[in-house]
């Protein structure tokens, strides 16, 4: 939607604004999909656009799929970006020995990282300890290509024996880690820059598997 301003023209993601004009949203449903699409009006400041949502769940395979489409019909281009927290929990089970993201590149950072709870190797990134507690776990990963084959990102729990990959058909802009007791989330961030009359789109498909289990190392887990 769209929001008034408070202050400067700078943007403050944690600031909570008013919003100005939420525009006019339409739900369609279906057997396995859901179809969420918003029409925004042109409020006198030359952005309008039609945003449009899919969630898809893909008969006989562990699959969702996500297709978004943002058309513009303002008088402005649109640019900005785009991603998803992706906020993963399996079994009820936090971060810790066992759990392992994985990612088609050589991950480089801007700044050393260096933890006990976790490390880089190569292209993984492997948890050590059980995040506790305020335990955390955030890095940006750099070193990607801008190929949407770098846009796909695995974790993996071998004491669950399960694992959620994800792809996207465009390519990375950004893409950071944040964890913590109780979530991993892997943000893969798309770049957006649309020009009036024109549409952009974009497609993620998740999908859940089975790895093999790998027995605890003593010591590695915290019980409750």
């Amino acid at each position: 939607g769209a929001l008034r301003k408070a202050g400067d023209d700078k943007y403050d993601n944690y600031h909570l604004y008013e919003i100005a004009e939420g525009g006019r949203w339409t739900v369609r449903k279906g057997r396995d999909e859901l179809e969420l699409t918003q029409h925004l009006p042109d409020a006198g400041s030359g952005y309008a656009y039609i945003y449009q949502k899919n969630v898809r769940l893909t008969e006989g395979k562990t699959e969702m799929v996500l297709t978004h489409s943002l058309k513009n019909v303002g008088k402005r281009a649109i640019q900005t970006s785009v991603y998803n927290h992706n906020f993963l929990v399996l079994d009820h089970q936090g971060p810790g020995p066992g759990v392992t993201i994985s990612v088609p590149f050589a991950i480089q950072t801007s700044q050393p990282f260096r933890s006990e709870l976790a490390e880089v190797r190569g292209r993984q990134i492997v948890y050590l300890k059980t995040l506790e507690g305020r335990d955390t776990v955030a890095m940006g990963l750099e070193g990607f290509n801008h190929d949407p084959k770098d846009n796909q990102i695995r974790i993996e729990n071998s004491r669950l024996g399960a694992g959620l990959s994800w792809g996207t058909d465009r390519p990375l802009w950004r893409e950071s880690l944040w964890s913590i007791r109780t979530v991993i989330a892997m943000e893969p961030f798309v770049s957006l820059s649309i020009e009036p009359g024109a549409q952009f789109t974009w497609k993620i498909v998740y999908e859940y598997y089975t790895v093999p289990k790998t027995a605890p190392q003593v010591g590695s887990l915290t019980l409750h």
